[in-house]
């Protein structure tokens, strides 16, 4: 079954057999959100003003104590694991706010309280930004993959966020380049338990700080790459903000590879 955002009716989700993923603390405190409780069989835990790796403990605290309240709602629906942004700031405007230590600290506690509920957590790579605006661990391929084994938790694996990759794939200096970079986030496909799929414009370094979400097929990641992600077993959320005629569109491509 592939994901949508929750923001189609569910006409359009059941004529396309498509469910939803529901981002706590976001998705389900809208009006209207009952409609797709029936749909949901993906969930995204908050992060928003989180920074598991912050100096200030006070801070680090509440994003645990946030994200562990979410985790609680989760299990209301009927899934086996959770995406979770790792949410490791080291620096803000060039000024350090938070350590790994801490960060791997902070993941390993939240590991842990979801096993006591039978949930995997699925950790995104993230949106690369310039260093002197944002730093934030695990955008490149090297430092999501080290987190995995650095947890080293039968309960962690990946969530692969392809927009995410090209937007820090893009940075290298030719296209050759850039699809060698982009590969490498696949290089162990059994790390990884979820997929946010969508296209981008890596050509000439376009999508370079761009979290672009386009469908797949109306951005230029190479077909096989598509190809590799449609194969991979885990569940895929198409992660887009857009019409049911673009999403019935990106059906037709996928179902073509």
């Amino acid at each position: 079954m592939l994901l949508v955002r929750p923001i189609h009716d569910p006409d359009f989700l059941s004529r396309y057999s498509l469910g939803v993923e529901t981002h706590i603390t976001r998705d389900d405190v809208l009006d209207g959100y009952d409609r797709y409780i029936p749909f949901v069989h993906g969930v995204h835990l908050p992060y928003k003003g989180v920074n598991f790796a912050s100096l200030d403990e006070t801070e680090r605290q509440k994003g645990l104590e946030l994200v562990k309240r979410a985790a609680d709602v989760a299990v209301r629906y009927p899934v086996d694991r959770v995406v979770m942004h790792p949410c490791g700031i080291m620096s803000i405007n060039g000024e350090k706010c938070g350590e790994y230590g801490k960060l791997i600290d902070s993941l390993g506690e939240i590991a842990d309280y979801l096993a006591q509920k039978g949930l995997i957590v699925c950790l995104e790579n993230q949106l690369y930004k310039p260093a002197d605006v944002r730093e934030v661990f695990a955008c490149r391929s090297s430092e999501w993959f080290q987190l995995y084994t650095d947890l080293n938790r039968s309960n962690v694996k990946l969530t692969f966020d392809s927009s995410h990759a090209a937007s820090c794939a893009a940075e290298e200096s030719t296209d050759e380049k850039r699809i060698a970079a982009l590969w490498k986030y696949l290089e162990h496909p059994d790390y990884i338990g979820r997929f946010h799929w969508s296209d981008s414009r890596i050509s000439g370094g376009e999508s370079l700080f761009r979290d672009m979400h386009l469908v797949p097929g109306q951005g230029d990641l190479p077909r096989e790459f598509h190809q590799a992600i449609w194969r991979h077993p885990a569940r895929k959320l198409l992660e887009q903000r857009c019409t049911k005629e673009e999403v019935a569109s990106g059906l037709v491509f996928i179902s073509g590879l």
